[in-house]
């Protein structure tokens, strides 16, 4: 049984995108546990956690109040930018393989 925090499961793709790899020689096995890929570019950041800037790309908003007040929804035009993020490690992987190797 794992212990610790665990990830919230959205869509399952960073589950699904776990994979491993066995090497063998005559002399030594060697295992290999991965995770992410294109469809879970987030990966590296649950893992090791992010603390640096993060492009935002243009989007549209619907904002639906204004000083706190509702108001007709109207969309907007953001612009491109970015912001600065802190996230702090989730370790879904590293977590897992300590735990197995004991």
């Amino acid at each position: 049984m794992l212990s610790g925090q665990r990830l919230k499961v959205q869509t399952g793709r960073l589950r699904g995108s776990v994979s491993s790899k066995v090497d063998e020689d005559k002399d030594s096995i060697e295992g290999t546990v991965g995770a992410g890929g294109a469809l879970v570019p987030y990966a590296p950041a649950h893992e090791f956690g992010l603390n640096g800037a993060l492009g935002v790309k243009a989007h549209l908003r619907t904002i639906k109040q204004a000083f706190g007040r509702p108001i007709s929804p109207v969309q907007v035009n953001i612009k491109a930018h970015s912001r600065n993020v802190r996230f702090r490690e989730l370790r879904f992987m590293r977590d897992s393989l300590d735990i197995v190797a004991k």
